[in-house]
């Protein structure tokens, strides 16, 4: 591969520009959104919508079961066979479909049980309503994995921002009607509805074809082969920078929810600064991974690494500018009170913004089982933080043990790519070892 350097730094670069736009929008709705719940609202129903989404979020990866990331891996993978790649998108799609309906049905008949858990009727009435909405997630993570892993991040950009788009108009119009919070929750339902078939006109996927022969059944097999052992993975990914909002909402009131996520807001936005580099990381890794061509590797991560943390900074420091000016706008104390829980956070989010984008790089080269393993002892130590310091020290101490849990992930992420991958040294390293090991774990079968 010559000059793969050269050809994907100029698509790269587009696709992360196009990513950024959307990711503008996503933001900016995110900040609109959270401003407006909680000036006509109150802190409160921010507390509780914060906690529906991530109950909505976290239900959402067990709606899918992993096979997004299995579409988006292997459509990679095959980008030059047309046919095999057609085949295992159509089979990701109904798979997706199946297994999203079931979860939607399931948290729709717990959502009572999940208010009581929470210890407020009020998000087991949202959760009620989002709950429909986890049907067509689940098609539409798997069109916009194949829209991934085909590196057509155009429409992936436009994707995620009508998605959010949809959500705020939705949002405002509850409040219109004058409709209680918890009514926020349908918000969800309303914006993947409308999603599905804008990505079926974009993708024009051949979904039918699949029935025929035995090869579908083969790429079902693969698929939950895969997606079950990159389930724990892409569960956790959605939990881990909520790990602290779903912890406080057991340990303390909705209104100290609201404060500490206020300040989570940011934070959430400033992490997915980064993660849009990752997402469009993710389909060269895997061919450069599959090449088994450590030098352009390793030299692209470094790139890779690079951006990501150029972007946060930049991001970060405007938000840190930004912040204290925004107290006379909102309930009192909710700016004041949240600023240093911010600084906290983001101190912590500073280091791992480097390692970020490269934090897919084992479910990429084919090893799911071993992606999830890792994530399990990030949240496992992200947890184990929270539940350490919260009982105690309350909004603080989920600030501190969050930031301490983005720091040990970055080591984590070094410590799994010099083991598995041979990558001496880390990601950014990637001295002398052993050859790159491909797809030990995804089935191996194609």
């Amino acid at each position: 591969m010559p000059d793969i350097d050269a050809r994907l730094g100029r698509k790269f670069l587009t696709d992360t520009g196009w990513n950024f736009a959307s990711f503008a929008i996503m933001a900016a709705t995110g900040v609109i959104l959270n401003f407006f719940i909680a000036a006509h609202f109150g802190i409160a129903t921010l507390g509780v919508f914060n906690q529906i989404y991530a109950v909505y979020v976290i239900t959402g990866q067990v709606a899918v079961m992993g096979v997004n990331d299995s579409a988006q891996k292997h459509n990679a993978e095959f980008m030059d066979v047309k046919a095999e790649r057609d085949l295992l998108s159509a089979t990701a799609i109904w798979l997706a479909a199946a297994i999203g309906l079931a979860t939607a049905v399931a948290v729709y008949l717990a959502s009572e049980t999940i208010g009581r858990v929470a210890d407020s009727g009020a998000v087991g009435q949202g959760v009620l309503l989002a709950a429909p909405g986890l049907a067509f997630f689940a098609v539409n993570k798997v069109l916009m994995g194949i829209l991934n892993g085909r590196r057509r991040m155009k429409a992936f950009a436009a994707g995620q921002a009508f998605r959010v788009t949809v959500i705020l108009i939705c949002c405002f119009s509850v409040a219109a009607l004058g409709l209680p919070g918890p009514a926020l929750g349908a918000s969800f339902s309303v914006a993947e509805i409308l999603l599905t078939p804008v990505l079926i006109l974009i993708l024009r996927p051949p979904i039918w074809g699949f029935a025929a022969g035995g090869r579908g059944r083969v790429w079902v097999e693969d698929h939950l082969r895969f997606g079950l052992k990159a389930l724990v993975n892409g569960f956790l990914v959605e939990s881990y920078v909520r790990v602290d909002i779903i912890m406080l909402g057991i340990f303390v009131s909705d209104h100290a929810v609201g404060i500490y996520s206020f300040a989570a807001l940011f934070i959430e936005g400033l992490y997915q600064v980064p993660v849009v580099v990752r997402t469009i990381a993710n389909p060269v890794l895997v061919r450069l991974l599959v090449s088994t061509e450590r030098t352009a590797l390793v030299r692209f991560c470094r790139r890779t690494a690079g951006l990501g943390f150029a972007a946060f900074a930049a991001a970060a420091g405007a938000v840190v500018v930004v912040y204290p000016y925004l107290a006379p706008f909102f309930p009192e104390g909710l700016v004041t009170g949240s600023h240093p829980l911010l600084m906290i956070l983001a101190a912590g989010l500073a280091v791992y913004s480097v390692f970020i984008p490269l934090d897919y790089i084992l479910l990429q080269a084919g090893q799911p089982g071993r992606q999830s393993l890792l994530m399990t002892a990030n949240v496992f130590i992200n947890v184990a933080l929270n539940l350490a310091l919260i009982p105690f020290y309350g909004i603080w101490g989920a600030a501190v043990a969050t930031a301490l849990a983005f720091t040990i992930s970055s080591l984590n992420l070094n410590l799994a790519a010099w083991r598995w991958l041979g990558l001496r040294g880390g990601v950014l390293l990637g001295g002398a070892g052993p050859a790159l090991p491909n797809s030990l774990d995804s089935g191996g079968r194609h």
